[in-house]
């Protein structure tokens, strides 16, 4: 039976007999892992040049031996700062947890992690750094791989997609281009050609109902970029014609804005008051809108119109909402006098 192992493994087995003074030679090991003696070779050469393993051959015994005590540690491979390197590695990939290749890699790593001394693989360094685990949505990993084998071999895809903008369910098929991870809400999208709307559309994966592959192929075309489209796209929500937005911001709020990354194509500018102006180019004025609100009255879109016009009848419609609230409340005040 074959014994295919890494070099790693090959290595703590020859130092396993070494330590049990079994003099192994290139030609026992190499038959045991059914490799050439010269891979072996190697391992030995590796041990004793690289990691200063006492190694020597005993012409008699026609083997190899450990001229003194010595500990063969797989943590040699490693520096201090890579091995927890790769401890916060495992921590950070479990938001990927359901994903077709989070299983392989959690594996890969740990294969790894497993020869690491206590001292490195405990806790140590989540005395230092704490990473916080998203509320990640729910992936059926069936669709997310074949989603996945599709976008290899160019094929169609037929989804029942439920939106969340108006709680529909539509039957479509898809050409899927790219699947996309977006870090701010922890969610994989893809990125596909709609028949049925004819353009291109962002689909969260956790909201597709159904999913059967096509035999139908596709291309995708030429003119296509998915930099481009992710540029254009803001909360992962695009549209048809790309606006220049302009939002000033409070001097209460400027600090918060200047700090992070909203958007690839943003740009700041700082005014003396404290406040700042930023600047974006995207074509999805509704997911701006929902975006800016937030901010309250510590946000104001300069430009264009349509967008403030769009603020304008949301902040109406909420003072209508509150003041019928309100109104209502104070009827069943005074009924109760």
């Amino acid at each position: 039976m074959r014994q295919s192992r890494p070099p790693l493994l090959r290595m703590q087995y020859i130092d396993r007999e070494l330590r049990n003074t079994c003099y192994p030679n290139c030609s026992k090991v190499a038959c045991f892992f059914e490799v050439s003696s010269k891979s072996i070779q190697r391992d030995i050469e590796y041990m004793r040049d690289v990691l200063n393993a006492p190694i020597d051959y005993d012409k008699k015994k026609k083997g190899y031996f450990y001229k003194q005590h010595w500990s063969f540690l797989a943590s040699s491979f490693l520096n201090r700062e890579e091995a927890a390197a790769l401890i916060a590695t495992k921590k950070v990939l479990s938001q990927y947890q359901g994903t077709p290749y989070y299983n392989e890699i959690s594996s890969a790593l740990d294969k790894v992690l497993q020869y690491l001394p206590t001292s490195n693989s405990e806790n140590g360094i989540f005395d230092i750094y704490s990473f916080e685990q998203p509320a990640s949505s729910q992936i059926n990993t069936k669709n997310f791989a074949q989603l996945e084998e599709a976008i290899r071999t160019s094929r169609k895809v037929a989804i029942t997609y439920h939106a969340s903008s108006n709680q529909a369910e539509t039957e479509r098929t898809v050409h899927p281009y790219r699947l996309h991870f977006d870090q701010s809400t922890s969610t994989w999208y893809l990125i596909a050609y709609c028949e049925l709307r004819q353009g291109i559309r962002t689909f969260a994966v956790n909201r597709i109902i159904t999913l059967a592959p096509d035999a139908s192929e596709f291309s995708i075309p030429e003119s296509f970029s998915i930099e481009h489209y992710l540029e254009q796209t803001f909360d992962q929500c695009s549209g048809v014609e790309e606006h220049t937005i302009v939002i000033r911001f409070t001097p209460y709020q400027s600090q918060w804005i200047k700090e992070h990354r909203w958007h690839p194509t943003q740009q700041i500018e700082e005014h003396e008051d404290g406040s700042v102006t930023l600047n974006l180019n995207v074509a999805a004025l509704d997911a701006v809108k929902r975006w800016v609100m937030r901010y309250g009255k510590e946000a104001e879109v300069l430009e264009p119109e349509e967008l403030r016009e769009l603020i304008r009848k949301e902040v109406k419609g909420m003072g209508e909402m509150y003041a019928m609230t309100e109104l209502i409340n104070r009827n069943k005040f005074e009924g109760n006098e």
